[in-house]
């Protein structure tokens, strides 16, 4: 016992930092939608999160809207320049405030020859040099694909298609049923099962608040912890009978008290929450990105739509005259009616469970796909995949791939004569070629380009905000710091245990003696 109590006293002030920023950080992550309109400028952020040489993400790629003008878009949102790089303006205006919303996934040109970005926030067209927001007939807003054909613009957000007209009237929008795939099993992989009952969404709205609620309670056992700590010194220095000492005394039985009940009300949920944690990360995410089991009913992961929360990107290949979804469960071609079942495309090209950020079609049939698994070039009708930089050949992908490959692309812009480059999300952007002219990131867009708060407590959240104590390290900090959380937590609920029954024998036996001098007196 006396291992217990020193375990939980010792390793829960040393955590307690941690665990606070843990529960503070899954709060904020659980309502992105609220905290959007939140930044923080990066000079106050540890030198990782600065930009340089347009890395971590700044750009996904660009798109001409005229005969010298390009609008660069990413996680930096939508800027104005021209072929050679030589000035940037800012190009968002209309787009909801916080750089979170003007992040863009998508710009493209709809065959009427207007211009449509699809964002964190929404669909907006651009008039006059301003976006004004479209609405689409769905609840989810967020874009994450666009693809034209010779009259219509095709919409994808995480769940939902939507086909986009446009005519003298103006814009017309409609649902499009995706299809169950080929191939469909009522399953899930492992690591979506961990996530959505990591984040409370497997139960909907009231599991996220009750995960909010946890966090809630860890903030309020570290604080009554670090009280419970603290109070036996600070009562020895103060001096007996004053007002002061008795009332830290009653700060810290009221401490005590309710540190116990919470603490051991809540014990098996937190310990669900710090396991789930544990896997949603590397290392210990390898092993579980290609298990699945089958979906448990009555819950988010049975859900009746078969494509929810799992599409990533679109195209329309040229080639055949079909329709290629990038998803969360690999590639799947659609005929353009969308009324047979999706069917999984055979020998795709590896991709990130960190999802795509790179799907062009530079040529009829001819894919560039790039993520954090690295960049192809893959040609589907002839089931060619080959690494898009060393020209080798690529064996059929299996499942989601690693996480992270040699290269983890984040971005792929092709300027055909000025220049083909590719965004390192470390170390920026890479010229294809040697005389192409490198453009510098520019200090007013860096200045203009802050960090949300919601990926910033996503950073906290995954421990890739810890790499500038611990180096590349950090990549231990998810498994070792739940693994202490765990420590603390079961100390915790064996040292509770123990008084419980303590206090139980306590009660018994005070009863029997009551029991005993009441029959004497009688």
């Amino acid at each position: 016992m006396k291992t217990f109590k020193f375990l939980h006293r010792w390793l829960g002030i040393i955590a307690c930092v941690f665990i606070l920023l843990f529960a503070v950080s899954g709060i904020v992550l659980n309502h992105r939608s609220f905290f959007s309109g939140v930044d923080i400028p990066r000079k106050y952020l540890p030198k990782t999160y600065h930009y340089h040489n347009w890395n971590l993400s700044a750009v996904k790629s660009a798109t001409p809207i005229g005969r010298d003008s390009l609008l660069v878009y990413g996680n930096i949102g939508i800027w104005l320049t021209d072929s050679t790089f030589s000035s940037f303006t800012p190009y968002y205006e209309g787009i909801r405030r916080g750089v979170d919303n003007r992040r863009t996934a998508a710009i493209t040109h709809t065959a009427q020859g207007s211009v449509l970005a699809g964002t964190m926030s929404g669909l907006y067209v651009l008039r006059n040099h301003k976006w004004h927001p479209l609405q689409l007939p769905v609840k989810e807003q967020r874009i994450t694909g666009i693809t034209s054909t010779d009259r219509d613009t095709w919409i994808l957000t995480r769940s939902h298609l939507v086909l986009f007209r446009e005519d003298d009237q103006g814009f017309s929008a409609r649902q499009i049923p995706l299809p169950y795939p080929s191939d469909f099993k009522r399953e899930t992989s492992l690591f979506r099962a961990l996530w959505v009952i990591h984040s409370g969404k497997i139960l909907g709205l009231p599991g996220k608040l009750l995960v909010d609620f946890m966090g809630l309670v860890m903030i309020f056992l570290c604080i009554t912890g670090i009280i419970w700590f603290v109070a036996p010194d600070m009562m020895r220095n103060l001096k007996k009978g004053t007002l002061t000492r008795k009332r830290f005394a009653r700060l810290n039985r009221f401490s005590l008290r309710w540190h116990n009940t919470l603490g051991i009300w809540t014990l098996l949920f937190m310990v669900i929450l710090t396991i789930t944690g544990m896997f949603l990360r590397p290392p210990l995410l390898i092993s579980i990105v290609r298990s699945s089991f089958p979906a448990i009913k009555y819950t988010i992961l049975d859900h009746p739509n078969p494509w929810y929360d799992k599409l990533r990107d679109i195209q329309f290949d040229r080639h055949n005259g079909s329709f290629i979804l990038s998803t969360s469960e690999g590639f799947y071609a659609a005929e353009p009616s969308f009324r047979d079942s999706l069917r999984r495309i055979p020998h795709q090209p590896p991709i990130s469970v960190m999802g795509i950020n790179v799907f062009e079609q530079p040529a009829d049939g001819v894919f560039i796909t790039g993520s954090f698994s690295g960049i192809h070039r893959w040609v589907p009708s002839a089931l060619h995949v080959h690494d898009f930089i060393t020209g080798q050949p690529v064996g059929p992908a299996r499942g989601m791939a690693n996480p992270f490959g040699s290269i983890p692309v984040a971005g792929y812009v092709n300027l055909g004569e000025n220049g083909e480059f590719l965004f390192d999300y470390n170390a920026g952007i890479l010229p294809m070629q040697h005389q192409a002219r490198v453009p510098s990131m520019p200090a007013e867009v860096k200045k203009k380009s802050p960090m949300s708060l919601w990926n910033l407590a996503l950073e906290v959240h995954t421990g890739r905000y810890y790499s500038f104590i611990f180096g590349d390290y950090y990549i231990l900090f998810i498994p070792l710091a739940g693994l202490v959380i765990l420590i603390i937590l079961v100390s915790g609920g064996v040292l509770w245990l123990r008084e419980y029954r303590r206090d139980k024998r306590r009660n018994k036996t005070g009863i029997n003696r009551g029991g005993t001098e009441a029959l004497r007196i009688k």
